[in-house]
């Protein structure tokens, strides 16, 4: 399954403020062919990092299969905060409201957890729910 819809990597780009890093960049040099990961999306890897209000907050993307790893650490180089690694991930997204900017990750109707919120500015936090008897 593909994340319906495709999310926007310029949308990504925006919210995190920096071109993504392509996961098979190096191997694919090493092969002799060089892709540019925007051709090859949805399905490709690449992860999105940015430093913000004090954190390092790292966004691992694969939407062709669902796939999405959230870090959170406190920068530069402390500790881990937030490590997920989610599957079955609908869609990602990005909304501004009333000053905020944040990173929308939804889940499917029939899913035990609800939409995940990362608020990226002006502080960070992270807002989810996850229900396993439902």
């Amino acid at each position: 399954m593909v994340m319906e819809p495709v999310p926007s990597y310029e949308e990504l780009i925006w919210l995190f403020e920096a071109e993504p890093v392509y996961r098979y960049a190096e191997d694919e040099r090493t092969a002799g062919y060089e892709f540019d990961w925007r051709e090859l999306w949805p399905y490709t890897a690449v992860t999105f990092q940015t430093a913000r209000a004090g954190y390092d907050i790292e966004m691992y993307i694969e939407p062709g299969y669902e796939v999405v790893r959230l870090r959170l650490r406190v920068a530069p180089g402390g500790a881990e905060l937030l490590n997920l690694d989610l599957r079955g991930v609908r869609s990602v997204g990005v909304e501004r409201i009333h000053g905020r900017e944040l990173l929308r990750l939804d889940f499917p109707d029939d899913s035990p957890a609800s939409t995940l919120w990362l608020r990226m500015k002006p502080d960070i936090a992270v807002l989810w729910s996850y229900d396993p008897t439902s």
